[in-house]
């Protein structure tokens, strides 16, 4: 089994550039929890879990409307950081996001005291941090961008392509309710888009599956 210092030091691109007694307090401090596929969790209002670092599993990173509506930001796998729990950390940034396991999932956590202190300890830290700051703002602002400019059909074509990806293969399983907390719309629209595919020869629909028939048009949409 991996060590979390080899684990580390595959993962976080400054690992290398600190001192043995930095690497040996975080090792220390650092909290590896796992929480079952479905479990969700939820940062704002101030609120910090620190530092987290996905070990295994996939993790749905979302925003909700006051209507209880959901729209899909990310997705975390494997060696990704979700620098969102640890907003409240960075000066100006404060957001309100949750977190839905997709997979049976293990998560290493940093905590705020230990993160922030190191953040302002080591250059090396802090440019990790703005970098994975400016790398998820701009995931934020395509996803508003399609949000804005984009049809839903073109977003649903968008999201069964990353689910496709996501899955390493061209039929996987899928449901409409989850394709529609993607695209913050509603199912029974997402449903008539996916026949619609299915008409065109896009896609096959199978009972809680999707099979891509024609990547390429799809890709075009």
């Amino acid at each position: 089994m991996e060590t979390p210092a080899a684990f580390f030091a595959r993962s976080l691109p400054f690992w290398p550039d600190l001192p043995e007694k930095a690497r040996e307090q975080i090792l220390q401090k650092v909290i590896k929890k796992t929480f079952p596929q479905g479990e969700r969790l939820y940062y704002g209002g101030g609120e910090c879990a620190g530092l987290e670092l996905v070990n295994s599993g996939r993790v749905r990173v979302f925003i909700t409307s006051p209507s209880g509506g959901e729209i899909t930001l990310y997705r975390l796998l494997p060696q990704d950081v979700c620098i969102l729990s640890a907003s409240c950390m960075i000066r100006g940034l404060d957001v309100e996001i949750q977190m839905e396991m997709e997979q049976d999932s293990t998560i290493y956590i940093l905590p705020e005291n230990i993160f922030e202190a190191r953040n302002q300890e080591y250059p090396a830290i802090k440019n990790f941090t703005l970098e994975m700051v400016s790398s998820r703002f701009s995931d934020v602002m395509w996803i508003m961008n399609q949000l804005v400019f984009s049809n839903t059909g073109s977003r649903l074509a968008q999201a069964v392509l990353e689910h496709g990806r996501l899955a390493g293969s061209d039929s996987f399983p899928v449901t409409h309710d989850s394709l529609a907390r993607d695209l913050g719309t509603a199912r029974e629209v997402v449903t008539r888009l996916l026949q619609q595919f299915q008409e065109d020869g896009l896609v096959t629909l199978g009972r809680g599956r999707i099979a891509i028939k024609d990547p390429a048009r799809l890709a075009k949409l």
